[in-house]
């Protein structure tokens, strides 16, 4: 039997590329998923960071390694806050 290991606790990941932010998204349709990552690719582009990204059929998980996010506050990007609009329930 495999065991999965968490990026956190590999010790050759270097402290730069360990996340900072895991966010969880979750949707009730495979549907409501792709239209959250089509999205999620127009944010991503403007912004020119593409943050690693975990996905299933009905939730997506969004990884910033530290590294990532230095580069988005340097800029005074509001990644974050964009992209948790994006999954907002209301949003078209």
């Amino acid at each position: 039997m495999t065991q999965a290991r968490d990026a956190d606790t590999d010790i050759d990941t270097p402290a730069a590329r360990k996340p900072v932010l895991n966010q969880r998204f979750d949707f009730g349709t495979y549907i409501e998923t792709k239209r959250f990552l089509d999205k999620l690719i127009g944010l991503s582009r403007r912004e020119n960071y593409y943050p690693n990204l975990s996905f299933g059929k009905t939730y997506v998980i969004v990884s910033i390694d530290a590294e990532g996010w230095a580069a988005l506050a340097g800029r005074g990007a509001e990644f974050t806050r964009e992209m948790e609009a994006l999954a907002a329930p209301n949003k078209v």
